[in-house]
């Protein structure tokens, strides 16, 4: 979901194991930086999936602009992921979709609740107009 300037929310929510896939690819992969081509072609993804989750979690993969032949972007992990073990980056992404799940979760019982207490007040002033 995004909104205005570019904010995007729930970007862990329902990408969690894409982002892992990735994550892996880039573990398993002789080379630091990946296009997204290769990075689809190794996990069955489409490109256009795999360009959306890599420019949309920039805590994780880092774009470096020009560095392919005839100046196609290529991606790589942050150094600060690359110096992590496997198993903390795989809680740290958890814990985001975790997060992101509860944000939505919650989001949406607000947005049900504003209903019911609209709904139950308008109920009230009906009958104080009628009765």
């Amino acid at each position: 979901m995004s909104i205005f300037l570019g904010f995007s929310f729930f970007r862990f929510h329902r990408r969690r194991t894409k982002i892992l896939a990735i994550y892996e690819t880039f573990l398993t992969s002789s080379k630091r930086q990946l296009h997204p081509l290769e990075i689809g072609r190794e996990n069955g993804m489409h490109t256009l999936d795999v360009i959306k989750v890599l420019s949309s979690t920039p805590e994780i993969f880092l774009k470096v602009p020009g560095t392919g032949s005839r100046g196609v972007n290529l991606y790589a992990l942050r150094s600060s992921i690359v110096v992590q073990n496997s198993e903390v980056v795989i809680a740290y992404v958890n814990r985001l979709a975790r997060r992101d799940r509860i944000l939505l979760y919650s989001l949406i019982f607000l947005i049900l609740l504003v209903i019911v207490v609209a709904g139950l007040l308008s109920i009230a002033l009906v009958r104080m107009s009628f009765g």
